[in-house]
């Protein structure tokens, strides 16, 4: 197997890289401020302290890569698609980030507060204490995710897909539900968190 390549420190800002295909790379403490990314690949690449504010990565498709404590701010990043990714401690500020596609990607203590990620699927991601403060998710699939710990406070996930999510009982009380999808243990918890005593017929 061929070994890592590091690049530490590097500016990239306003290169017009398009199209590029990275594999075992590791970018530490880089600068891609409005570079051009769009339709790049990546597969088990690692972006530690990495800033892409500004940058273009719609239509980019990454697989196995990790973006540790990265800036993503007015990135745009519709049509991508991240599967098996890690975003842990990365802050996303005003991005366009719809649609994309996630799979089984990790969200851990990110913060995406007063994102717009509506109707998206993250079935299987995690958010643990994920800042989901003001976030949009409304009709999106968090089917199986993990969301504990996660501050939802004034969250919208009005017709989402809760089932099977991981969940603190702050969510049932601080966030937007309406018409929201849930199974039975989860509206006892619901019940429970608001309140009411729920007792067997």
């Amino acid at each position: 197997m061929d070994p890592v390549e590091e690049v530490v420190g590097e500016d990239y800002g306003d290169a017009r890289l398009p199209a590029q295909n990275w594999q075992r790379r590791h970018y530490t403490k880089c600068n891609f401020r409005d570079a051009d990314l769009s339709e790049l690949r990546t597969e088990s690449v690692i972006f530690t302290d990495c800033d892409f504010t500004g940058a273009d990565l719609a239509e980019s498709h990454h697989v196995g890569t990790a973006f540790r404590s990265c800036s993503f701010t007015r990135t745009t990043l519709w049509h991508s698609e991240f599967r098996n990714c890690s975003f842990l401690g990365s802050e996303f500020d005003n991005c366009r980030l719809r649609p994309m596609v996630f799979d089984e990607c990790d969200f851990t203590l990110v913060s995406l507060g007063g994102a717009d990620l509506r109707g998206l699927d993250f079935t299987d991601c995690r958010f643990r204490e994920a800042n989901l403060v003001r976030t949009d998710l409304r009709r999106a699939v968090l089917r199986s995710a993990d969301l504990s710990g996660a501050r939802t406070g004034g969250a919208k996930f009005d017709g989402a897909d809760l089932r099977g999510a991981q969940v603190d009982a702050n969510l049932w009380t601080a966030a937007s539900l309406d018409e929201a999808q849930i199974e039975l243990t989860q509206a006892i918890a619901y019940a429970t968190a608001n309140g009411l005593v729920v007792e067997p017929t």
